[in-house]
């Protein structure tokens, strides 16, 4: 059985930040946390995405294949998400993920959020819209990359 998800835990987290406690205790009955050992394959660059992981202990390291081998092209902490694609659609993983020591990680999957759509529209609303920032942020640095 998963553990249930602290609301420390879940304010920490970028994506649920302003929510109110009647919505954490909401998210919180459609999510669970789950410890992972040092070096844990969370899911490898080309498979479907279906799930959504939030940092609440440890980190993930995102490797992504080159022509040189794998690269590290990013490192997620505390509160930190990975995999928000997967909640939107369900191609294939861009960049394969590993915890980067023991972790315990928020787990949302595609059909809690679904779920979560259809019963609380009003609450994956502030959802979505965090994932827009999110996305948005991230697309802005990658931006920056390619200037340089």
């Amino acid at each position: 059985m998963p553990d249930p998800v602290e609301y420390e835990m879940l304010k920490e987290a970028v994506l649920f930040k302003g929510m109110s406690d009647s919505e954490l205790d909401v998210v919180s009955k459609k999510v669970f946390l789950k410890p992972y050992k040092k070096g844990s394959t969370l899911f490898v660059e080309g498979m479907p995405g279906e799930v959504l992981y939030i940092v609440a202990e440890g980190s993930i390291d995102i490797i992504k294949k080159t022509k040189d081998g794998d690269k590290v092209i990013a490192n997620l902490g505390k509160g930190e998400i990975v995999g928000e694609m997967s909640l939107i659609d369900s191609g294939a993983r861009t960049a394969t993920g590993k915890t980067g020591e023991d972790s315990k990680l928020i787990v949302v999957t595609k059909n809690s959020f679904m779920e979560m759509l259809d019963s609380d529209p009003a609450i994956t609303a502030k959802i979505l819209m965090a994932l827009l920032r999110i996305i948005n942020r991230r697309l802005r640095v990658t931006d920056k990359k390619f200037e340089q």
